[in-house]
């Protein structure tokens, strides 16, 4: 506000924002509200409303930072424009009614209004997703620095994320240079494009500038080879002065998020460009949100859709009802002045997109949550159809060739029958064995398959017109579709209720195929022990018991008959890890159990067998091959290699000695011919890193596509079709790797044909654990230690700052000692996660820092005391939870190790008949191998001198000199001396405080 005293307009909308959604919150000249239009649904947002008095206009300034106009914050709150002003508007000059000018009755449409109207979206951006309790500190995770025309700094963008209850969410601050101080401080700076020197270069040169929303998408862009641009403080806030740096350009591409905001935003920067630049095209991604999803999801730049009514080269959807709904840009006219480039490589980090919930499933209840089963049902109608008209299809196709065949030669006419003959049989085979397995128990997709076969042979074939018959009323009972037996007519009668309930039968089902298929692995492993029959009979009604049934107490009374009946220790415990890896991945025990019951996790299990269920040096063959081709590139570079090489070694040590052979081999060659192209040493391994990014992707994109199918009810809906064929895509590869893949244990095999069910069956979420190898396991043992390490701090946080917000402190100390008690809690996690010990932690003098900042701003000795009491304490649970973790890791590693020295073993076994370890023949291999590498002449003298130190080889350095097993874990002594129980007492005293 100014320094004028606000008149009545102020009174009026900031009580009327203050009876709608609560008191303001002060922000420089402005004060912040939750939006009445979009977040005054009563629940926690960021407001994104600020009101201020302008003392020289008289009038009150209103502006949503998201995009609602005026007239629809002011209508939510039963007011006016005319409320905004002090004064009175002068309508015209003159009296009386020639004087009067009657207001129009509405506001013509704008293009976004048209857009958003076209596209089925609200005029309204709806409220942010209440995101619950906030779990972990805001951090820090970028800065994006704003460049003046020159080069200079003008200031920065910060970007912050944290986690919270029911997802991410992030916040943006700003910060301005100061030349005097040589530093940046709290504020903003003047309005200029982002990336500004690159945009000027690009508009001098001709080229196309890409206007996106907000930073991220500006890096996206940049890594696709594009010049893109984007301004701070939100979506609404571009204006004239960022649009006059664009003068000038030839094309400028708007790309539009998929939201309301996003439309309106587009609108305006389009409004702002009119009469500065060639030609503007309005363009949003294919799939997702923005164009980092659209990027991240496989498409090309040059698959950007153009939006009707924004996009001024695209008609409105009467003119394009005629051929399509949306028509990819490359389509229309290029929109795209650079190459294709395909960014989704394997292992990268899945867009925000997928990890929250989509537009299409708000978060909380509405109309549209009661819809799902509805569009549901049509989806799996307009599926059904689908299937029968490819039966259909096939069948004439079938006989159009043998009609053919018939009119060419009798001998071709017998040929084509005897190969439909076998067809038809081989088509009966599988049909039976459906049915006889029951048709009940067949996922979605075994019976679309045998929903194709059956049709298309029911005329020619008893068995398939039976099993046609089975299959329509299976399909009524689970989906709420007939299909007529005989003329493969679909209807639908499902209500929406219905048809919810069918969903949640469809997921009850795949639950129940999942404890069917645990109990046949676990069956198995009884029936491979030396029990005698009678008790394996026994034991087998047991594991009946507890998939009838399954809980952690009923695996913990299975155990116990187990144990009774002589099962050995080892098929107790892979049984263990079958229940709770396939059979109930995830599983919880009640809190009432807790005391009586412990919780069986896959991992502890997978820990406790004396071997790897995947052998490592399988595991690992899909990554030697990509660090191979990644020295590669390094040797043609001309680029350092000795990281890559450290890796090799460090990957290649847990294969066989013929793996490893051929593994250095290949190095060799690469070394002496670096521009060859190699063959991957083992191309139809699994990489269980990028089938999980696979995986995860079809969780998300199947479910979506499905959605958005049922609500256009057509599958040929343009953004349902990109949504499928994304997720055909990734469903392609899974099926790849399920039936050919090399590498995969039968367990992981099971895993993923049961998630791929429960995908089918309308889950998003895959278990944590999707692989059975011991590099996956440690690695969810590494993520399950860092969340409960930031949860123990997170709540040590919330009560130190209750503390410090008691009577007893001055009033804004939680707020003034953010940043030491930030560093304190960080300190605590990594303790927690058990990246060092107390003694670090003790070192590193937070706690007295944080001390010395309480006594700074006036928090009395006596509460100091109690903060550090506490912290202290907290920090001794943290060190517990980072022992554990730690011993974790270790054990890991310790089976790591157990394998590398027993393939060094057999390598050195495997090359007994060749030279001797101290011979001058290895010497001079040695010496010709390390030449070979390229290195110089002084790399090659110290390797040598250094290989002559050694009086036997590095690897029996890792066995125990007397032949035993070791009985205590690398750095034991050590540890005992430096940790100690609470106040120097116990078993582990040592070194004291």
């Amino acid at each position: 506000m100014t320094s004028q005293q606000p008149q009545g307009s102020w009174s009026t909308i900031t009580s009327a924002l203050e009876s709608k959604v609560g008191e303001g919150k002060p922000s420089g000249a402005w004060t912040k509200y939750c939006c009445p239009s979009h977040e005054g649904d009563g629940r926690a947002h960021r407001p994104s409303l600020a009101v201020k008095y302008d003392s020289d206009q008289q009038r009150t300034v209103v502006r949503c930072f998201a995009g609602c106009e005026n007239e629809q914050v002011l209508d939510a709150l039963g007011l006016e424009v005319k409320d905004m002003f002090d004064r009175r508007l002068d309508r015209a000059a003159g009296r009386g009614r020639s004087a009067y000018r009657p207001r129009p009755a509405q506001r013509p449409a704008s293009r976004s209004d048209r857009a958003l109207e076209a596209a089925g979206l609200p005029p309204k951006q709806s409220g942010r997703p209440d995101l619950g309790r906030r779990t972990s500190p805001w951090k820090t995770v970028e800065a994006y620095p704003y460049m003046r025309a020159d080069g200079t700094v003008a200031g920065e963008v910060i970007r912050k994320e944290a986690q919270f209850e029911h997802g991410k969410d992030k916040e943006f601050t700003q910060r301005h240079w100061n030349a005097e101080s040589g530093a940046m401080e709290p504020g903003g700076f003047e309005p200029i494009p982002y990336q500004l020197p690159q945009v000027l270069d690009t508009v001098s040169q001709g080229g196309v500038v890409y206007v996106v929303e907000g930073e991220k998408d500006v890096a996206s862009a940049e890594f696709a080879g594009l010049t893109a641009t984007t301004n701070c403080g939100g979506a609404m806030t571009w204006n004239a002065e960022h649009a006059k740096w664009l003068q000038g350009a030839s094309t400028v591409v708007i790309v539009a998020d998929r939201d309301t905001a996003g439309y309106r935003r587009a609108d305006r920067v389009m409004s702002t460009l009119a009469g500065l630049v060639g030609r503007v095209r309005v363009v949003q991604a294919a799939t997702g949100k923005d164009l980092t999803d659209h990027l991240m999801c496989g498409h090309d730049i040059s698959e950007l859709v153009p939006i009707p009514h924004l996009d001024p080269y695209t008609p409105g959807p009467a003119a394009v009802a005629a051929h399509a709904v949306s028509t990819p840009a490359a389509e229309t006219s290029a929109v795209s002045a650079a190459p294709s480039v395909d960014t989704a490589t394997p292992g990268e980090t899945v867009p925000e997109y997928l990890l929250a919930t989509s537009g299409d499933v708000p978060q909380t209840h509405s109309d549209e949550v009661d819809s799902i089963g509805a569009n549901w049902s049509t989806f799996m109608r307009l599926l059904m159809s689908q299937l029968t008209e490819m039966a259909r299809k096939a069948a004439e196709k079938r006989e159009h060739a043998a009609r053919v065949a018939r009119e060419k030669s009798e001998r071709e006419a017998e040929e084509l029958a005897l190969r439909h003959a076998t067809e038809q049989k081989a088509v009966e085979v599988r049909l039976s064995k459906l049915a006889d397995a029951g048709l009940d128990n067949a996922s979605r997709t075994q019976l679309a398959e045998a929903i194709v076969d059956a049709a298309a042979w029911r005329e020619d074939s008893d068995v398939a017109a039976q099993v046609m018959g089975q299959l329509s009323h299976q399909v009524h009972q689970r989906f709420g579709v007939r299909i007529d037996p005989l003329t493969g007519e679909v209807t639908s009668g499902a209500t929406p209720d219905l048809a919810g309930a069918l969903m949640g039968a469809e997921s009850d089902r795949a639950a129940a195929a999942r404890l069917a298929t645990a109990q046949k692995r676990m069956v198995e492993l009884v029936a491979n022990t030396q029990v005698d029959d009678d008790r394996k009979t026994e034991l087998y009604a047991a594991i009946e018991t507890w998939r009838a049934h399954p809980s952690a107490k009923a695996m913990t009374e299975l155990t116990k008959v187990m144990d009774d009946k002589g099962v050995p220790e080892k098929v107790r415990t892979q049984a263990r890890f079958v229940a709770v890896y396939i059979g109930r991945p995830g599983d919880v025990v009640p809190m009432a159990d807790l005391a009586q019951i412990r919780a069986v996790q896959p991992t502890a299990e997978l820990r406790k067998l004396p071997e790897a269920l995947v052998d490592p040096g399988e595991e690992v063959k899909p990554r030697v091959d990509e660090l191979l081709a990644r020295f590669q590139d390094r040797v043609k570079l001309g680029a350092p290699t000795e990281s890559i090489r450290t890796q090799l070694s460090e990957a290649i040590a847990v294969m066989t000695p013929e793996d490893q052979a051929a593994a250095r081999d290949r190095g060799l060659a690469i070394t002496k011919a670096p521009t060859q192209e190699f063959p991957a040493l083992w191309p139809d391994h699994v990489d269980r890193d990028e089938l999980a990014t696979k995986i995860r992707m079809y969780a998300t994109l199947a479910p979506q596509a499905e959605l958005a199918a049922g609500k256009a009810a057509d599958l040929d809906d343009a953004a349902a079709a990109g949504l499928m064929r994304q997720a055909a895509k990734h469903r392609g590869a899974i099926t790849k790797a399920l039936k050919s893949g090399k590498g995969l244990h039968e367990y992981e095999r099971d895993q993923i044909s049961a998630v791929l069910r429960d995908i089918e069956a309308g889950k998003t979420q895959t278990p944590d654990m999707l692989f059975a190898d011991d590099r996956s396991a440690a690695a969810v043992d590494a993520d399950r230690a860092t969340h409960i390490a930031r949860d123990t701090s997170y709540a040590s946080r919330r009560q130190a700052e209750q503390m410090l917000k008691s009577n007893m402190a001055p009033e804004g100390t939680v707020r003034r000692a953010r940043t030491e008690l930030g560093r304190v809690m960080d300190a605590q996690t990594e303790l927690g996660r058990g990246h060092g010990t107390l003694s670090d932690y003790e070192r590193l003098g937070l706690d007295q820092q944080l001390g010395a900042k309480l006594a700074a701003v006036g928090v009395p000795e006596p509460l100091r005391n109690k903060v550090a009491n506490h912290l202290d304490s907290a920090a001794g649970e943290s060190a517990s939870a980072g022992k554990s973790a730690q011993r974790i890791a270790d054990r890991w590693a310790q089976r790591r190790d157990a394998v590398v020295v027993a393939r060094s073993v057999a390598g050195a076994a495997a090359g007994a008949a060749g030279p001797d370890y101290d011979g001058p023949e290895r010497r001079a291999d040695l010496e010709r191998d390390v030449r070979a590498a390229g290195v110089s002449e002084d790399s090659v003298a110290q390797r040598m001198a250094a290989d002559a130190g050694r009086a036997r080889p590095p690897s029996a350095a890792v066995r125990n000199a007397r032949g035993g097993q070791r009985r205590t874990s690398p750095g034991a002594g050590v540890s005992r001396t430096q940790h100690r129980g609470r106040n120097g007492r116990g078993p582990e005293k040592g070194l004291g405080r």
